[in-house]
């Protein structure tokens, strides 16, 4: 019976099975069943559905600083540069397209329904559908991927100003330009009375180029700061701290008590110049500052005399925190003053009286 031609042999299950008709093609299943059964046997398993946790945590952290940079430069008084914010605006917006259609497809997985996403949207299911469908957000992200990050500044020679009593500075890790120092030079500029054009001559920069250092668009090297903080009758010293900063570069440690003390002072001054000087007497009344003394205050601008309780970290801390500064910028500065701290007079503690303002 099994050399039968009338018999054919099932590819699934192997058993006989006899034709159901005669003409046709040759069949090579016994039934459905075991024709599905092999379907889904050969059918390849799916890879593991994309998770979106990752693209969503990037693209929202990318929405916070442009953000962030969009007020820093609609705050600035940039006229030459009228569509530099609507440019920022233009990046803020598509990081928010890519990133709800990232958000859409994580609430997918995390058991949303395109219902409650319409409703959410007031679209209808289908239009979501068509729009942000696995395969379609997929292609946004590699095309995001592929997009050529900005340019960033090339990391500037080292600098040691050329007055004495200036900070010295040492190559570290580059760094972003920082907008603590966009802040102060914009600042000062605004006090000083000065026009742009007025500036550049004695900064030996266009005034274009001034424009941008006060917006953060670029940062200035250290020749143009010293003499952008003497045309407006400031201690170049008192930005030291803030271009370091911009720059990526650290502030060589001070040689001797005094220098460690008066380089504690001056980026005070620089961070009490980023926040736009606010009033003294203002201070201890900020978040932060708790403890904080207006005449403390006075003494660690140099302003007062310091007496040795107003150089406590605490007392430091404080400060920094009421202008809205980094306190780990100001914390080597202050160790290296505690590590040259002269030994105790007869009297108690000495700081020399020739160190404060």
């Amino acid at each position: 019976m099994t050399n039968e031609p009338s018999l054919l042999i099932c590819d699934h299950c192997h058993r006989h099975f006899q034709r159901p008709r005669s003409t046709g093609r040759m069949p090579r299943y016994c039934g459905p069943r075991c024709r599905s059964a092999s379907y889904r046997g050969r059918t390849p398993t799916p890879p593991p559905a994309r998770t979106y946790d990752e693209d969503a945590a990037r693209i929202t952290k990318a929405l916070l600083t442009k953000a962030q940079a969009l007020e820093h430069r609609a705050n600035q008084p940039v006229p030459a540069y009228p569509l530099e914010t609507i440019q920022y605006c233009v990046a803020l917006r598509r990081d928010l397209e890519e990133g709800l259609a990232v958000l859409i497809r994580q609430s997918l997985q995390n058991g949303a329904t395109w219902g409650a996403l319409g409703k959410t949207l007031n679209l209808t299911p289908n239009t979501l559908k068509s729009r942000y469908s696995a395969p379609q957000v997929d292609k946004l992200l590699r095309d995001r991927a592929d997009r050529r990050p900005p340019a960033m500044p090339a990391l500037p020679a080292q600098y040691t100003p050329e007055d004495g009593h200036l900070s010295a500075v040492t190559r570290s890790l580059p760094g972003r330009p920082g907008d603590a120092l966009a802040r102060a030079l914009s600042h000062l500029h605004k006090v000083s009375g000065h026009s742009v054009r007025a500036l550049a001559p004695a900064t030996g920069v266009s005034p274009s180029f001034i424009y941008r250092i006060m917006a953060g668009q670029r940062t200035p090297k250290w020749p143009v700061v010293l003499w952008f903080a003497r045309a407006c009758d400031t201690d170049p010293e008192d930005l030291c701290l803030l271009w370091n900063k911009a720059q990526g570069l650290a502030s060589a440690p001070a040689g001797t008590y005094d220098d460690a003390i008066r380089q504690v002072q001056a980026a005070l001054r620089g961070l009490h110049l980023a926040a736009a000087r606010p009033p003294l007497d203002t201070l201890p009344d900020r978040p932060g500052a708790a403890g904080l003394t207006e005449r403390t205050a006075r003494a660690l601008l140099g302003q007062a005399e310091l007496h040795p309780g107003d150089l406590t970290w605490p007392a430091v801390r404080a400060f920094v925190a009421a202008v809205r500064g980094d306190e780990d910028d100001i914390e080597p500065l202050w160790t290296r003053v505690q590590a040259l701290h002269p030994p105790p007079g007869p009297d108690g503690p000495c700081l020399p009286a020739q160190s404060f303002g």
